[in-house]
């Protein structure tokens, strides 16, 4: 029995040794990598780490929604992220913003994983990446020869770059270096930020792979492994600020904005804070409201109002209530919308202001408030049905023109009838007018 113990026990470390059985974490444990890519040759990089890789591709060609870079709620679901050769040539949207090194720096601070290559580095440098990274930025590298001094060595194995790739030199400010080139200048830092971690490999991952050496795939299982290993726990967001970015975001939600807006709206023409027209416009989604709203004082008083005077300006009518005009507009609004009166703007008729009528009577109502407007004038069309433009002015000490322009527009709601002359216009008024002298 102890001799079958001990085979099996041999059988196992030879099997994991030979690499049969592996000991990676990332084929061991479910561990998601999202990859950043931007061309072919990044898509062909993150393809070789397996199949628990998801990618989201920013080339200029068919680009993914990169919105998702800004959004720590989809960056957490996963334990790692690399974006190893985001060039600002070939990526849609260029190099990474303000708020999406912010955003990526609140995944590594919460136990994520971040690692990144030469350009995405160098062409999206900012302080906060530094930060982030625990290095600083000093110069970049483009020998014209390829050279053994550049080559990486990592774990006592030396793994040959192309220097002609380009390389940048960074001074570590925190981080410790885990990979340097031959000339011992640092090529893979680490650093420790918040509760995850940092790495940034200082030549061009994707190149020194796709076009060079296959084998750097294995240096990079194995600072993917290691960083793993150091990182504190697995990206986490606690539920509050879960929630608070929820909210945030249903709130800035172009459809929330607009239902928001849309609400202040109603509640300014609710309480005639705004133009008549617009009043009418926002209280017609309250009109099935009518029946809460037809029984206040208010409206009835309004109807009532206008039913006696027949037409009456706003301002008469406010005076006549003793309301303020802009507590009298969404009443006058409702009370349009229910057909029940008439809104005309008597602009044209010298009065700076809108008539109120019963709907369906604006003849009775033009007239009425005519003959309370121009006493003398109305009578005389009345009393002497065919008076002329000119005796018309003469009388009302007014000029030909604004009399004639006047009367047109009282013709346009049925006051009067005008019939043109060799010389002159006659005058006749309608029943609608003539009814109110008699009265």
């Amino acid at each position: 029995m102890y001799l079958k113990t001990s085979i099996v026990l041999i059988m196992i470390i030879l099997l994991s040794s030979s690499g049969l059985v592996s000991s990676d974490p990332l084929q061991n444990q479910n561990h998601r990598i999202l990859f950043i890519c931007s061309d072919l040759g990044d898509v062909i990089l993150a393809n070789s780490f397996g199949d628990n890789v998801d990618i989201i591709y920013l080339g200029k060609d068919l680009p993914d929604d990169r919105s998702t870079l800004s959004d720590i709620l989809y960056l957490s679901r996963y334990d790692e992220i690399w974006i190893p050769d985001l060039n600002v040539q070939w990526t849609e949207g260029g190099r990474l913003s303000e708020g999406e090194i912010e955003t990526l720096a609140e995944y590594v601070q919460s136990g994520g994983v971040l690692i990144i290559g030469l350009n995405t580095y160098v062409q999206s440098w900012s302080k906060k990446l530094d930060e982030v990274f625990g290095v600083r930025l000093l110069r970049l590298e483009k020998p014209k020869n390829d050279t053994e001094e550049w080559d990486v060595v990592f774990n006592g194995r030396v793994y040959p770059y192309n220097d002609t790739y380009q390389e940048v030199i960074v001074r570590p400010e925190g981080a410790k270096v885990i990979s340097t080139y031959k000339n011992e200048k640092p090529a893979i830092t680490l650093n420790h930020y918040g509760s995850g971690v940092a790495v940034l490999i200082t030549f061009n991952p994707v190149k020194a792979y796709v076009e060079g050496d296959r084998s750097f795939l294995d240096l990079y299982l194995e600072v993917s492994s290691e960083a793993l290993k150091e990182r504190k726990n697995p990206p986490t967001i606690s539920n509050t600020e879960k929630a608070l970015i929820i909210l945030k975001r249903v709130t800035l939600h172009p459809l929330t904005l607009g239902l928001l807006v849309f609400i202040l709206l109603e509640i300014l023409a609710y309480f005639g804070l705004m133009p008549l027209g617009l009043t009418i416009f926002f209280a017609a989604p309250l009109v099935r409201l009518w029946g809460l709203i037809k029984h206040r004082k208010r409206c009835i008083s309004t109807l009532e109002t206008v039913s006696i005077m027949r037409g009456v300006t706003i301002s008469e009518l406010s005076e006549g209530m003793g309301e303020k005009v802009r507590r009298l507009k969404f009443c006058i609004a409702i009370l349009k919308l229910k057909r029940k009166v008439s809104i005309l703007d008597i602009s044209r008729l010298g009065e700076k202001d809108y008539l109120i009528t019963l709907h369906g009577l604006e003849a009775e109502g033009v007239g009425a408030w005519a003959v309370e407007k121009y006493p003398s004038l109305m009578e005389k069309i009345i009393n002497h049905p065919g008076v002329t433009i000119l005796d018309l002015a003469h009388s009302s000490n007014m000029p030909p023109y604004e009399v004639l322009q006047l009367l047109r527009e009282m013709s346009r709601y049925g006051v009067v009838e005008i019939r043109k002359m060799p010389f002159d216009y006659e005058v006749y008024p309608t029943r609608a007018l003539s009814r109110w002298l008699k009265e």
